[in-house]
This record gives structure tokens, C-alpha cells and sequence, in this order.
């Protein structure tokens, strides 16, 4: 019960609180957002590099097993125009053994509807020396192949 002489008390405002659970909020939309635009992102380019690094790397695992046939197989039109199979193969064969591979970056570009990439890698030869190698792969009826000085 109030008394005649009494003021009636405002309702305690909450602002403070109020405004920390907006910008919580605003927090937890914003890094969420930027979550999974990151993760899309990752897997677009991630989609785009995969095939190149997959080409490159079949093609090395193929000079690793001794298997230069299987390598010619993966060199573009324009390689194959410039070494025979037989070219190829004693080539690789006058080259030092591939031991083993890390791929240490992939780089695709399209350019005038031209779709290509670069991949580096290192190649640890039977001698123990490293060789860092650039391989260049572009894209023919919609696959990679491996294209230039491949080996």
C-alpha cells in the first residue's frame, strides 16, 4: 500500500544488460558467420587445387614405381607432339630415380578460357638430394594433364 506522500517508484531499467545481450548476439552471429564463409571458401579452393595436385602426384607416384608408361599417359597433347612414348621412357630412364615426393604448393589459374596450374614440388632423389620441381598441368577434355619439361 502506498502512502498519499509517496512517489511510486520507476521500474528499474535494465539497460545495461539489455545492451550486453544485443552485442552477444551480434558477436555470435558475426563469428559465426565468418565461420562458415571461411570453411566454404576452404573447400572451394580446395575443390578448385584438388584434381591438379591428384594429376601431379599420380604422375610422380608413376616415375616412383617405374612405370614411365603410365606417366606418358598423363602428359597433354602439345608433350606428347614432342616425345614418343619410347623418347619418354628412355629419357626417364637416363634421369635420377624419384625416392619419394612432397607437394608443396598448388596454383590454378584461368586465363582467356584457358584453365591451368602450377604444382611445386620437392623429389628426393636415390642420390639423397632434394630437386624442388615445378610441374605445369592444364586442363584437355576436362582433365589434367601434365604439360611442358615434365620430368
Amino acid at each position: 500500500m502506498t502512502h498519499p506522500y509517496q512517489m511510486p517508484q520507476p521500474p528499474k531499467r535494465r539497460t545495461l544488460r539489455t545492451v550486453l545481450i544485443v552485442v552477444g548476439v551480434v558477436v555470435v552471429l558475426c563469428c559465426g558467420g565468418a565461420g562458415i564463409g571461411g570453411f566454404f571458401l576452404y573447400k572451394g579452393v580446395k575443390g578448385a587445387t584438388d584434381p591438379a595436385r591428384q594429376t601431379a602426384e599420380s604422375f610422380v607416384s608413376d616415375l616412383e614405381a617405374d612405370d614411365a608408361d603410365a606417366a606418358y599417359g598423363l602428359l597433354c597433347g602439345d608433350t606428347r607432339v614432342r616425345y614418343t612414348r619410347e623418347a619418354f621412357v628412355q629419357g626417364v630412364a637416363k634421369q635420377p630415380k624419384i625416392r619419394g615426393h612432397m607437394v608443396n604448393g598448388v596454383n590454378v589459374s584461368s586465363v582467356n578460357g584457358r584453365t591451368s596450374a602450377t604444382v611445386s614440388m620437392a623429389l628426393t632423389l636415390d642420390s639423397g638430394f632434394t630437386d624442388r620441381h615445378l610441374f605445369a598441368l592444364v586442363k584437355e577434355d576436362g582433365a589434367w594433364k601434365v604439360c611442358g619439361q615434365p620430368y
